[in-house]
């Protein structure tokens, strides 16, 4: 519910460090193609501006849901809370009140951010996506808040460990409190996933060091940084600990199913182990990952792609074994073995004779028609509705950052560059494919079918 941690002030030069890894790998991409590219010749072009129409079509809607009941109430509070927040400083705010013009613009662009969510958590979506609005909304209004009371010198660091240490007690609290009640193993999976997200967030959220508070003492923007990082777990903490007690209202009976996802756990495990022996090592040759003559198509590469995340995914998880999050295994097993499959259902396709090569705007429209197809029918299946819909989110945004990308373009636009954006739509293809029979699978062993 909450932006993760990985957002943070403490990841902003890491994510900057990336980016110029990221500009340097394009280079040499760059370098490769033009190395590929015989003398005189001209590299093949594509029309831009009819791929930057394929933008234009419509995405299927996928919303964000969680099996518990959210109340209005609940949404309007945090509402409250940032309206509240708002009200307490003189902002928008003009150069006679802030000077500095990138604090300024910062604030005032932070300021823009929670009004706009304020606007939209109040109708529009689901409760839980209603709530998220709400809380971003909050966090911005705070960054707000506390960014314009420190320029005012009304705010000190010894105010932030005092807010450190109420929340760090706030998170101890419910941690004491919460076990993985249930009924239904599928649902409280689902849902004790998103407390277990929520606490873990809370306590990165809150894992700055002293070195932080004193250099943020004598820059505005780095203390409200560090404020609203505070926040965040606060807000963290208020949702779970609403979300754990709407949960265990609404249960006929109570059952702890602490070990029966402990013992799912280990089953996925096994399950991602012995799936991921069969998978081919990551090689800087995609066309090598198909026994058939074919070149480096958009198919080809969206294989590579999917076989780096199966690979990735499991070595991350077989390898994170002390992990205390025994309902999040769950839809980690699922999103890991969505790759897993999506790889062989993609290398089976394309040994079939399914090249999936880019060579004008209407190949690009049928893959990524393929792929709005594949998540409107993942978000249509009628099994295993619990487990689709906690997971199947993530693709549908993905979806709409490719067509973003697309929308982009205009003119002529070489063929190589289309392909390669045309198979990041492959992938969500095929993901969304192997999802509801995964999806079906993993429903199976958190219910103990030991068929599944």
């Amino acid at each position: 519910m909450t932006r993760t941690p990985e957002h943070s002030r403490r990841n902003r030069q890491i994510g900057r460090r990336g980016m110029l890894a990221l500009s340097g790998a394009l280079g040499l991409a760059s370098l490769a193609g033009c190395l590929d590219q015989l003398p005189g010749s001209e590299p093949e072009t594509i029309d831009g501006d009819a791929l930057a129409d394929l933008a234009d079509d419509e995405t299927p809607e996928v919303s964000e849901t969680l099996p518990v009941d959210i109340e209005a109430s609940f949404v309007a509070d945090q509402r409250e809370v940032t309206e509240t927040k708002l009200d307490s400083v003189p902002a928008p705010f003009d150069q006679a009140q802030i000077p500095n013009g990138v604090i300024r613009e910062r604030m005032n662009g932070e300021y823009e951010t929670a009004r706009e969510a304020i606007r939209t958590s109040s109708d529009g979506g689901t409760a839980y996506e209603r709530l998220g609005r709400a809380t971003r909304a909050r966090a911005s209004a705070h960054e707000v808040q506390v960014g314009w009371h420190a320029i005012q010198g009304e705010a000190t660091v010894e105010d932030l460990r005092e807010s450190q240490s109420a929340v760090e007690d706030d998170v101890d609290a419910l941690s004491s409190r919460w076990d993985y009640v249930g009924d239904d193993p599928v649902r409280a999976a689902i849902v004790h996933t998103e407390i277990e997200r929520e606490i873990r967030g809370a306590r990165n959220w809150l894992s700055f060091h002293e070195g932080e508070l004193e250099y943020a003492a004598t820059q505005p923007l780095d203390f409200a940084d560090v404020a609203v990082d505070v926040e965040r777990a606060r807000i963290a903490v208020a949702v779970a600990s609403y979300a754990f007690d709407q949960f265990r209202e609404s249960l006929p009976r109570e059952t702890n199913l602490r070990e029966r996802f402990a013992a799912a756990r280990d089953a996925f495990d096994e399950r991602i182990r012995a799936r991921g022996e069969s998978l081919p090592d990551e090689t800087e040759d995609p066309t090598s990952l198909v026994d058939r003559d074919v070149g480096r198509t958009a198919g080809v590469m969206a294989l590579s792609d999917i076989l780096r995340d199966a690979r990735w995914r499991s070595e991350d998880r077989l390898g994170d074994q002390d992990s205390p999050s025994v309902a999040s295994a769950a839809l980690d097993a699922a999103e890991t073995l969505v790759y897993v499959r999506a790889f062989g259902a993609l290398r089976e396709r394309i040994e079939g004779g399914d090249t999936i090569a880019v060579e004008n705007a209407e190949d690009v429209a049928e893959i990524r028609t393929d792929a709005v197809d594949a998540v409107s029918a993942a978000r249509d299946a009628d099994r295993n509705r619990l487990v689709v819909d906690a997971v199947l989110p993530r693709f549908a945004r993905e979806l709409r950052w490719i067509d973003d990308r697309f929308s982009r373009y205009d003119g002529d636009t070489r063929v190589e560059s289309a392909e390669r954006e045309a198979a990041e739509y492959v992938v969500i293809t095929e993901t969304c494919r192997a999802l509801p029979a995964v999806s079906a699978d993993v429903a199976a062993v958190l219910r103990g079918d030991t068929d599944a």
